[in-house]
């Protein structure tokens, strides 16, 4: 039977390997105990209230401070830093969801016995370790499945609140998208923010494959309107954003955010499920919007097929995603570095001509493509590195 993992497994696994001193920053009720922080972490990280929220924040102000000091690389919540504390389990943990013959094959190729040897390998430098950390990345790969994923973007969850392309959203979907009338679906909409911003045009459905994100998308987005007492909370939010997004030099474009009023509780809805098999009682919407999605599933092609389902006629869907190019150089540099998983857990890329075909499957037709986010490279015209795609329903 599969090993599943819950939130309360990835902390307690976290909490435990942490010394003292790094654990203390993270107490809740006078209690530094693994056991105990996580239970009570969990319960903050999944929960939909107001008290619930503002302590989540405080975890990941934490998790970021600590992630930032002198011991970055053992402290930090990752499963690509070969050195935190934590990527032992994370290996050991995707290891074990290999099929058996899958699992020995990859021992054999690198010369291990057991797991624990091949973790040993793992965390080598560079120089010794690199051809077995292509080969565990390639493999999974090869064998990525749900629960894979599953577990994968779980950590994701605890690594960070922000989904990474708010900034993007900001200053190239909103200005187009604010322009549709009607009814709009966010497919994907990881922390809520675009959400929050679309319902300021208008009714907008947020769903994401994550039931904890929805829960606290929907308690976001009446605290930031209602502010029962906590009138700073908004700007709390974007400096959270902000505080993460630092990471790859981005900033919100705070200039951009429109007033955010009551209506927005009645205009905005939200919902958890799989992209792949949308529940059937969504839309008809006017428009959709995929952004930084389809990269990291395994089936885009359902995905978009099944949001395209949920569309009026002549309805447009706008989609963001890797190009093909930005696949070439992201293999590049994973191989040249060694890294264990794929790079921000993109494991698709998209030519103009893929995305053409796939709407063609979809009942879709490309109206216009917006490359964007280009790579410099010597002696040759800037390569970009991300398209945006206006699409519409036949």
């Amino acid at each position: 039977m599969e090993k599943t993992f819950s939130i309360k497994d990835i902390l307690f696994q976290y909490f435990s390997a942490l010394p003292k001193a790094a654990r203390e920053k993270f107490t809740m009720e006078n209690s530094d105990d693994p056991k105990s922080l996580s239970e009570g972490w969990e319960e903050a990280l999944t929960s939909d209230t107001a008290e619930g929220i503002i302590e989540s924040f405080r975890y990941y102000n934490v998790l970021n401070a600590i992630s930032n000091q002198g011991n970055r690389d053992k402290f930090c919540l990752s499963y690509n830093e070969t050195d935190a504390l934590i990527y032992p389990f994370v290996v050991k943990s995707i290891f074990n969801m290999f099929p058996d013959e899958i699992g020995n094959a990859l021992l054999k190729k690198s010369e291990c016995s057991t797991v624990d040897d091949l973790i040993n390998v793992l965390k080598k430098p560079p120089a010794i370790s690199k051809e077995t950390r292509n080969s565990f990345r390639l493999t999974l790969m090869e064998n990525i499945n749900n629960p894979i994923l599953s577990f994968l973007y779980s950590m994701v969850y605890l690594m960070g609140f922000s989904s990474g392309g708010e900034s993007s959203f900001l200053t190239r979907v909103f200005p187009i998208v604010k322009k549709w009338d009607g009814h709009i679906l966010d497919a994907g909409g990881g922390s809520g923010f675009a959400g929050l911003m679309l319902s300021t045009r208008g009714p907008t459905t947020y769903i994401d494959f994550s039931p904890f994100r929805a829960r606290r998308a929907k308690a976001i987005a009446k605290m930031a309107t209602i502010n029962e007492g906590n009138e700073d909370f908004f700007e709390k939010m974007l400096d959270l954003i902000d505080l993460e997004s630092g990471t790859f030099g981005l900033t919100l474009d705070r200039g951009l955010i429109p007033p955010l009023t009551t209506s927005i509780t009645k205009n905005l809805h939200h919902e958890s499920g799989d992209l792949s098999s949308l529940p059937k009682h969504l839309g008809p919407f006017d428009g959709a919007i995929i952004t930084d999605v389809l990269e990291h599933t395994t089936n885009p092609k359902d995905v978009l097929s099944n949001v395209a389902m949920t569309l009026k006629p002549n309805a447009p869907l706008l989609l963001t995603v890797p190009t093909e190019m930005n696949g070439k150089y992201q293999k590049e540099m994973e191989e040249e570095n060694g890294l264990t998983f794929p790079f921000l857990l993109h494991i698709r890329f998209f030519s103009n001509e893929m995305i053409e075909k796939m709407a063609q499957n979809t009942g879709l037709k490309v109206v216009d493509f917006h490359p964007f986010s280009y790579k410099k490279i010597e002696s040759q015209k800037p390569i970009p590195m991300e398209v945006m795609a206006l699409l519409r329903k036949d």
